[in-house]
């Protein structure tokens, strides 16, 4: 562990400097998500123009097709009506077993179900007065191990506080080097951070030049399908 320092003032300054080059790592960090932010929103705009024009050059193409589909839907529709009527006769059928089955399977439930309720009652009867019994035992039990219960936590706190006691004047001791400590490592991990945020910026900007290649490309398709070479 590192010594604490004897001298408040060398202290002070230890702490101060650690301060100051946490906050200017934070703002190289905060300066470079808000690149990153930036590229991704104009990699989103490139990849929406080049939806729309695929989009476009794909209507065409489909409008070409239009009649000979609704052609065959009509031979499809009319299939689809006579065999939708064909198992909707068979689903009647199958529901009205299944109603007669319930209703039997309700008388069934309901004679058991009474059955159990008798036996209950008895068992009842009979555990009532087993119950009274247990209780009183019981009662007394309880009383002999809450006296003792109170004893042992009565020693637990002393020996608590005790400890507590100790506990806190080790703190103090060692408080001032944590915080030191705890700003020297939140340091290094902005550190870290910013190199990782400008290796992902990089990454991004050649990601946005690939996209636009695309979109150039998307534009080519939009053409060719205009004059109808799709």
């Amino acid at each position: 562990m590192e010594a604490l320092p004897s001298d408040r003032a060398e202290y002070q300054g230890k702490l101060l400097n650690a301060t100051a080059r946490q906050k200017n790592v934070e703002n190289d960090a905060q300066l470079l998500q808000n690149r990153i932010a930036l590229l991704k929103k104009e990699e989103a705009r490139a990849w929406r123009k080049i939806q729309q024009t695929k989009g476009r050059a794909e209507e065409i193409v489909r409008m070409r097709k239009e009649n000979e589909r609704k052609n065959q839907e009509k031979v499809v529709m009319a299939k689809r009506a006579e065999e939708k009527e064909r198992k909707l006769a068979e689903e009647n059928l199958r529901m009205e077993e299944r109603a007669r089955r319930a209703r039997a399977m309700q008388l069934d439930e309901m004679y058991r179900k009474k059955q159990q309720e008798v036996a209950v009652v008895k068992m009842e009867k009979v555990n009532n007065k087993e119950y009274v019994q247990k209780q009183n035992m019981m009662s007394l039990k309880e009383k002999k191990a809450k006296r003792e219960a109170i004893k042992r936590h009565e020693e637990e706190i002393a020996e608590q506080r005790k400890a507590e006691k100790a506990a806190f004047e080790q703190a103090n001791e060692e408080a001032y080097l944590r915080r030191v400590k705890t700003k020297h490592t939140e340091t290094r991990r902005k550190e870290k951070q910013v190199t990782n945020l400008e290796k992902v910026e990089m990454k991004l900007i050649q990601k946005l030049r690939n996209t636009q290649q695309l979109q150039q490309q998307a534009f080519h398709e939009l053409e060719s399908a205009l004059n109808g070479d799709v």
